[in-house]
């Protein structure tokens, strides 16, 4: 899989993602179980409706580490690191209105519009891609003047200012950006072994959520974040580092699909009626 490939799979995850968000997956498939609870299939209507929507829940969980997994990368084959980032810094602000509007229109959907608040958002992703590209930049021309290690005080001060920016993907994002860019050299079975612990670290509020409290909500949410980040990267790995034909057309559509499909997401779950 070459990087058009895998951007091209990471977006169809992401819109998946994003489209069950405003068309939740319960409410699809419950027709099903429906039929199968009145046939006496009690058991299979609980899968459907339980393990079944988690699976394909983590379908849209690939995404995001694709595209840390992408401006890792970007930062070792691009240019002009500062028209890369200004590129990534101006699709974040067109998407973030759009993004917030895509926030209300799915509180609207579950019929919950007065818990939203504007507040609460935060920063898209496109944001936490900018600021971990940036903070990456720095450590590389650190590194070329003997300081290895500044990577440690880099990450830890990025991550510390996209969780006071309520950035997306704050709480671990940044250090899964570093671990994709310092194995970048290893082969694929170590990079592997070190995405592990870097996932876990990168989501350990949700495993430290999941011991103190070990119920089917918690470790859901867990194995469906933690597992799904993980498989994202093991994804990732798929790239066999061939460019493909990526022009500067389809750059163009990457960049301009991500706030296009929040804001046709966003009308269309503020004019759909709530689910109820």
């Amino acid at each position: 899989m070459n990087y058009k490939q895998l951007k091209i799979f990471a977006i169809l995850c992401m819109v998946f993602d994003h489209v069950v968000r405003i068309f939740p997956l319960h409410r699809m498939f419950a027709p099903l179980a429906d039929q199968l609870w009145a046939s006496g299939y009690d058991a299979a209507a609980d899968w459907v409706l339980g393990d079944l929507t988690l699976y394909l829940m983590l379908i849209g969980r690939l995404a995001a580490p694709i595209f840390l997994f992408c401006v890792a990368q970007g930062l070792l084959h691009t240019r002009d690191v500062k028209h890369y980032l200004m590129r990534i810094l101006l699709t974040a602000a067109a998407a973030q209105v759009p993004y917030t509007l895509f926030s209300l229109a799915e509180y609207r959907r579950v019929g919950i519009a007065e818990a939203w608040q504007w507040r609460d958002v935060g920063l898209n992703i496109c944001f936490t891609l900018a600021l971990g590209l940036a903070a990456l930049a720095l450590y590389r021309r650190l590194a070329e003047r003997g300081r290895p290690l500044s990577w440690l005080p880099l990450c830890a001060a990025a991550t510390v200012l996209a969780r006071l920016l309520h950035m997306e993907g704050g709480r671990g994002y940044i250090l899964l950006i570093f671990t994709f860019y310092l194995t970048r050299d290893l082969p694929r079975r170590q990079r592997a072994l070190w995405f592990l612990p870097a996932v876990i670290l990168s989501r350990w509020g949700l495993v430290q959520w999941m011991l103190e409290d070990f119920t089917a909500g918690p470790i859901r949410n867990c194995l469906l974040n933690t597992g799904g980040n993980y498989l994202g990267m093991l994804a990732a790995l798929a790239c066999n580092g061939e460019k493909g034909e990526a022009g500067p057309a389809f750059q163009r559509f990457c960049y301009a699909f991500y706030p296009a499909h929040f804001a046709l997401l966003a009308l269309t779950g503020l004019l759909l009626p709530p689910l109820v």
